[in-house]
C-alpha cells in the first residue's frame, strides 16, 4: 500500500578486551550483585526476583569530536562500577504535550541488564530498543524484571535521537565512506548488539539466541536491523511490535536536504569544515535547530542500510529469522487525541481538513468509508481508525505476508480496550488498545498496576514472548495456540482478557484492501512530536 508521507509521521511518533585485576574475577565468583564485563566489573541489584544492573557504557560517549561519528569503543575501567542508578536520557526537545522535559545531555550510550535471580547459564537473551519516534524516550522505564523472571536475559538500551542520532549531510557523509551519515542512532543499537554478543555470557545469557524486539520507533528498528547488512550473526529472532517497515523510511537524498537545512539553522551551512562547526554548537542550539517539521529516522541508500526495510523483506534480501510482528486494535486514537491537545479541535468542520492534509485528492473517499456518523459524531474516534488502519494495520498485514513467504512468521493483534493509560493526556473519550497499550502488560512501569483480569493477559503474553526468544516458536503450556501466520491461511492472534483466537477477517476489519487504494498526502496541521 502507498506509504504515509514523512513530515506526517515524523511529527506523529515524533572490541577491545582489557584484562582486569585478578581480584575482580574473586569478587564477581563471591557476589551475585557483580559481574565482570570484557570492560570491568558492574556491581548491581540483587532481589529474591532477580538481578538488575543499569547504567552500563557500551560504546564511548558521543561528544566533542565523537559527535555525529560512528560510536568508538567505551573506556575500561577498574574496581566495580556503580550499576544500581539508571543512566541519563539521551538529548531530545521534550514535548508539553506528553509532559517530558527537555534534555541536553549527549553522554547516554548506557544499557541495562535484567536476570532472574538463579544464575544458571545459557539463557536466550532479549534486547529492547524504545520507541518515541526516534525524537524521545530512554531505556530506563523499561522494567524487564517480568520477563526476566520467565527466564531470559533482558537488556535494553539507549541511542542517539533527533538530529543526534539521524543527521544526514554530504560533508558528513563525506567524512566516513565506509558508513555514510543519518544512521548514529542505529549504529548505536548495533553497538549494543555487538556488547551483547561479548557479555552475555557473563550475564548468564546465551549469545547464539538474541531476540530483538521494540515498539513503534523501536519496531521500526528492527526492521532495520532486519534489513542491514552490518547486523549478520547479531541476533536469531526478531519481534516487531507496533512499527511496520514502511514507517518513517528516508533516502539519503531526503535526508541530506533535511540536514543542509540544518546546518543553514545553525548557521553552519557553507562554512569551510561544516562538520567541525556543528560540533561546536552546544546541545540546546542543536535541538532548536531540529525543527517540528522534519523527520528523523533510519537513512536508507546508505551503507547501514541500503534498501529501505519494506522493501528488502518483500524481496527476501533480509536476515531471515523467525519473527513476531503485531499492532494495536486502536493504535491511532492516542494520535487524534495529541492533534487535539497540540491545538487541532477535531470535530464535522476541521476533520475534512485533515484528512485533506494526511490523503490529498483521495480525503473524500476516505471521509467515505470513516464517516463521522459511524462514530457517534466523534471526529477523535473516526480519525483514530482512519490512523489505525491506514499507518499501522494494514502495513503490519502486509509485513506479515512478505515475511511468512520466507521465515516463520507470529501476527499479533493487542486488543485490551481496558489497558492503563501510559500517556500524560486524558481525553475525553476512549482510547482503547491505544498504541504502545501492550507495553506494560510485558514491562513493569511505576504507577500503572494491573487488574487480575490483565494480569492473566500479562502472563500469557510474558510465555509468548519469552518462548519466541527461548525456540523461535511462541507456544507451549497453557496458552491457547498461536498458529503461524501463512500465505495461505493468514492468522492474526487476538490479545484481550477474554476470547483469544486466531482471526482471518484481520484485513477485511481493517479495510486493507481500501487502504491499498490510497495515496498519501501532507499534515500541516497537527503538532505531535513524540509516542512511547
Amino acid at each position: 500500500m502507498p506509504r504515509p508521507r514523512l513530515a506526517l509521521i515524523g511529527a506523529l511518533l515524533g572490541a577491545l578486551v582489557t584484562p582486569l585485576s585478578l581480584s575482580t574475577p574473586a569478587i564477581a565468583a563471591a557476589d551475585r550483585s557483580v559481574v565482570v564485563t570484557d570492560k570491568g566489573a558492574v556491581r548491581g541489584s540483587v532481589t529474591d526476583a532477580g538481578r538488575a544492573f543499569h547504567r552500563i557504557p557500551f560504546a564511548a560517549p558521543p561528544v566533542g569530536e565523537l559527535r555525529w561519528r560512528a560510536p568508538r569503543p567505551a573506556a575500561p575501567w577498574t574496581g566495580a562500577r556503580d550499576a544500581t542508578v539508571p543512566g541519563p536520557e539521551c538529548a531530545q526537545a521534550g514535548s508539553p504535550e506528553l509532559h517530558q522535559p527537555r534534555v541536553t545531555n549527549e553522554d547516554c550510550l548506557y544499557l541495562n541488564v535484567y536476570t532472574p535471580a538463579s544464575r544458571l547459564p545459557d539463557r536466550p537473551v532479549m534486547v529492547w530498543f524504545h520507541g518515541g519516534g526516534f525524537t524521545a524516550g530512554s531505556a530506563n522505564p523499561y522494567d524487564g524484571s517480568a520477563l526476566a523472571s520467565r527466564g531470559v536475559v533482558v537488556v535494553t538500551v539507549n541511542y542517539r535521537l533527533g538530529a543526534f542520532g539521524f543527521l544526514a549531510h554530504p560533508a558528513l557523509s563525506g567524512e566516513d565512506r565506509r558508513l555514510g551519515s543519518g544512521n548514529y542512532g542505529t549504529l548505536d543499537q548495533q553497538a549494543a548488539l555487538r556488547w551483547v554478543r561479548a557479555n552475555a555470557a557473563a550475564f548468564g545469557g546465551d549469545p547464539r539466541r538474541v531476540t530483538i524486539f521494540g515498539e513503534s520507533a523501536g519496531g521500526v528498528s528492527v526492521c532495520a536491523h532486519l534489513a542491514s547488512p552490518l547486523t549478520g550473526g547479531l541476533f536469531s529472532r526478531a519481534i516487531v511490535q507496533s512499527g511496520p517497515c514502511n514507517l518513517l523510511p528516508r533516502t539519503l537524498p531526503d535526508a541530506e536536504a533535511a540536514g543542509e537545512r540544518f546546518a543553514t539553522a545553525t548557521g553552519c551551512q557553507g562554512r569551510p569544515d561544516v562538520p567541525a562547526c556543528l560540533r561546536t554548537r552546544p546541545a540546546g542550539a542543536v535541538l532548536d535547530a531540529t525543527g517540528d517539521s522534519e523527520t528523523w529516522a533510519p537513512t536508507t541508500g546508505t551503507p547501514v542500510l541500503p534498501v529501505d526495510p519494506a522493501s528488502a523483506i518483500a524481496s527476501g534480501a533480509y536476515h531471515r529469522v523467525p519473527t513476531m510482528a503485531g499492532s494495536n486494535l486502536d493504535e491511532g486514537t492516542i494520535f487524534a487525541a495529541l492533534t487535539e491537545a497540540g491545538g487541532v479541535p477535531l470535530n464535522a468542520a476541521t476533520y475534512p481538513a485533515v484528512l485533506t492534509g494526511l490523503y490529498g485528492a483521495d480525503a473524500p473517499r476516505v471521509q467515505a468509508r470513516y464517516p463521522g456518523s459511524a462514530y457517534g459524531e466523534d471526529y477523535r474516534l473516526a480519525l483514530g481508525a482512519v490512523l489505525t488502519d491506514s499507518l499501522f494495520a494494514c502495513p503490519t498485514w502486509d509485513l506479515n505476508r512478505s515475511l511468512a513467504r520466507s521465515t516463520r512468521t507470529y501476527g499479533y493483534e493487542f486488543a485490551d480496550r481496558t489497558a492503563p493509560n501510559l500517556y500524560g493526556v486524558t481525553p475525553g473519550f476512549p482510547l482503547g488498545a491505544y498504541h504502545a497499550a501492550e507495553l506494560p502488560y510485558l514491562f513493569r512501569f511505576q504507577g500503572l498496576p494491573l487488574d487480575p483480569a490483565q494480569l492473566r493477559l500479562s502472563d500469557q503474553m510474558l510465555s509468548y514472548w519469552t518462548r519466541f526468544a527461548a525456540g523461535g516458536d511462541p507456544n507451549g503450556g497453557p496458552a491457547p495456540r498461536w498458529q503461524p501466520f501463512r500465505p495461505a491461511h493468514p492468522t492474526v492472534l487476538t490479545l484481550d482478557l477474554g476470547r483469544r483466537v486466531n482471526g482471518y477477517d484481520f484485513d477485511a476489519r481493517h479495510q486493507c484492501a481500501f487502504w491499498a487504494t490510497v495515496s498519501s498526502g501532507t499534515m500541516g496541521a497537527a503538532n505531535i512530536r513524540s509516542l512511547a
